[in-house]
C-alpha cells in the first residue's frame, strides 16, 4: 500500500533543508552543459491544480534560500493562469526568485510526432511569455503532463529551444522520484536522500502539501471546494457594485461572510447550492459554540472553578445543557437580550433544526430560509452583546475582563451550582441524578 503520510507544509521545510544541506539546487540549466554537472538537485513543481498552494511552497523555499522550478499549465482544467488572480500568483513565484517552465499536454494537441511537438511547444510558451511579462526571465524549460508513450521517447535535452525535464540524460544519469497522486512513485524523498546520489530530481505537486494531513482524494475536493469558493465570492463582489444579487434570503448573504469570512462563504455556498439542511445545521452549530465559548469564561470566572471543570460541566451528553439558556443565567439576562429573538421564535428555530435532521424536506424552503436568516441575525446579534461588553472576545480566547481562578473551589461548588439553577436550565431530575452519580 502506498503511504500518504508525511505530506504536510511543516515535513516538506525539512525535507528541503536536507536536501539543501547535502546538494546545491540548480535549474535546468544543467542540459545546456556538455557533461552533467556532477553534484546537484533539481526541485520542480509541476503546477497541475493549486497556484495558491505553490505559492505556498515558493515562500518556504525562499526562506531557505532554495531556488525551484515551477511548470504552468495553459491547458488544464483545474485553473487558468489567464485569470487575474492567478497571474498574479505566478508573478509573485517569480519575484521570490525561482524560475517558470511550461507544463506541456502534447494530448491536449493531439500531437503523435517532434516536428508537430516544437510547433506546440513554441506557441505555448510564447503565449505564458507574454502573460507573466516574462521578457527579463523568459520560460526556458518544459515538462510533460500525463506522460505517454510518445512523450516519454521524446527524449532530446531540447525542443523548440527549451530544456526538457524528460530529457534522455536526466533519466539515466540523475535519480528521480516524484509524489503524483499523493504518494511517492518509486521511492519517497527520504530514501532517495538517504540513496546518497550524486544527482537527484524531486518532482512535487503542491496540491498534495497541506498544514495538516488528509487523504490524496481529500485534498483535491478542498481545493475544487476553494476553487469553488473562489469564484462564487468574486461573483457577489461584482454584484455589489450596484446589482442585486438574489438569494432568496434576507440577511444571511451579508452576515455570514461579515461574521464567519471564507467560512460564512461556504456557509452560505451550502444553502444556495441545494444543501439548505447541512447549512442550516452548521450555521445553527456556530451559534451554540459560541454561547457555549461566552458561558464557560463566565461560569469559570463567577464561580473561580478550573476551566477543565466547567467544560466537562457544559460539554456533558447527560446533562445536554442548553447553551444559550446557560448563557443566560449566568450573565443574568434574558436569551431575547443575547440574540434578539424572543422564545417562540427561537423554540421554532430548534424545531426546525430537529425536523431538517431526520427529514430531508421536512420543513417548507421559504420557511427554513426564515429561520435561516434568523439563526444569522441571532450570532450577530450575539456577537454585538459581546462586544458591548467584553470588547473583542473570541470564541478560542479568553475574555479581557476573566483572571485564572485562584481560590480553592473545588467540583462541589460546580455541582452545588448545578443543583440551585435546575428549574431555570430545565433539567430533568434523571438527567440530573445520572449526572451526580457519575461525579
Amino acid at each position: 500500500m502506498r503511504n500518504v503520510t508525511g505530506f504536510t507544509q511543516e515535513h516538506y521545510r525539512k525535507l528541503l533543508q536536507s536536501t539543501a544541506t547535502e546538494y546545491p539546487c540548480v535549474g535546468f540549466e544543467v542540459l545546456d552543459a556538455t557533461y552533467l554537472p556532477e553534484h546537484f538537485a533539481i526541485i520542480r513543481h509541476d503546477i497541475d491544480m493549486s497556484p495558491a498552494r505553490s505559492l505556498e511552497l515558493a515562500q518556504i523555499e525562499a526562506e531557505l534560500g532554495v531556488r525551484a522550478t515551477y511548470t504552468v499549465l495553459l491547458t488544464g482544467e483545474f485553473y487558468s493562469p489567464f485569470e487575474t488572480s492567478t497571474r498574479d500568483t505566478l508573478k509573485r513565484i517569480v519575484s521570490l526568485g525561482h524560475d517558470i517552465g511550461l507544463h506541456f499536454d502534447a494530448a491536449w494537441h493531439n500531437i503523435d510526432s517532434e516536428e508537430e511537438l516544437e510547433n506546440a511547444i513554441s506557441w505555448e510558451t510564447q503565449t505564458l511569455n507574454r502573460l507573466l511579462d516574462l521578457s527579463s526571465r523568459p520560460v526556458k524549460m518544459f515538462s510533460f503532463h500525463n506522460t505517454n508513450p510518445f512523450t516519454m521517447a521524446c527524449k532530446q535535452s531540447h525542443y523548440a529551444e527549451l530544456r526538457n525535464a524528460y530529457a534522455g540524460v536526466l533519466q539515466s544519469k540523475v535519480q528521480y522520484t516524484s509524489d503524483s497522486n499523493g504518494y511517492w512513485i518509486y521511492r519517497s524523498w527520504e530514501q532517495l536522500l538517504d540513496e546518497k546520489h550524486n544527482r537527484i530530481q524531486v518532482l512535487t505537486h503542491p496540491e498534495w502539501w497541506l498544514t495538516q494531513e488528509a487523504e490524496p482524494a481529500e485534498k483535491v475536493c478542498r481545493e475544487l471546494q476553494h476553487r469553488s469558493q473562489f469564484c462564487w465570492t468574486a461573483y457577489r463582489r461584482l454584484l455589489e457594485r450596484g446589482r442585486d444579487n438574489k438569494t432568496g434570503l434576507t440577511v444571511a448573504k451579508d452576515l455570514l461572510p461579515a461574521l464567519f469570512q471564507e467560512d460564512g462563504e461556504r456557509l452560505l455556498m451550502l444553502w444556495l447550492d441545494g444543501r439548505i439542511e447541512l447549512a442550516y445545521f452548521e450555521t445553527f452549530c456556530r451559534l451554540e459554540c459560541r454561547a457555549r465559548s461566552l458561558a464557560k469564561e463566565l461560569l469559570r470566572c463567577q464561580l473561580q472553578i478550573p476551566a477543565t471543570q466547567v467544560t466537562e460541566l457544559l460539554e456533558d451528553h447527560q446533562l445536554q445543557l442548553d447553551p444559550l439558556r446557560c448563557l443566560a443565567l449566568v450573565a443574568e439576562t434574558q436569551i431575547v437580550d443575547l440574540i434578539g429573538l424572543d422564545e417562540p421564535t427561537f423554540r421554532k428555530v430548534k424545531n426546525h433544526l430537529k425536523t431538517t435532521a431526520h427529514v430531508t424536506g421536512g420543513v417548507a424552503k421559504l420557511e427554513l430560509a426564515e429561520s435561516f436568516d434568523q439563526i444569522c441575525f441571532a450570532i450577530s446579534n450575539l456577537t454585538q452583546w459581546v462586544k458591548s461588553r467584553y470588547f473583542d472576545f473570541e470564541e478560542s480566547a479568553m475574555l479581557s475582563t476573566a483572571e485564572t481562578p485562584s481560590t480553592g473551589a473545588n467540583h462541589e461548588t460546580l455541582l452545588s451550582w448545578l443543583k440551585q439553577h435546575q428549574k431555570a436550565l430545565k433539567l430533568h431530575d434523571c438527567a440530573l441524578a445520572g449526572f451526580l452519580n457519575g461525579s
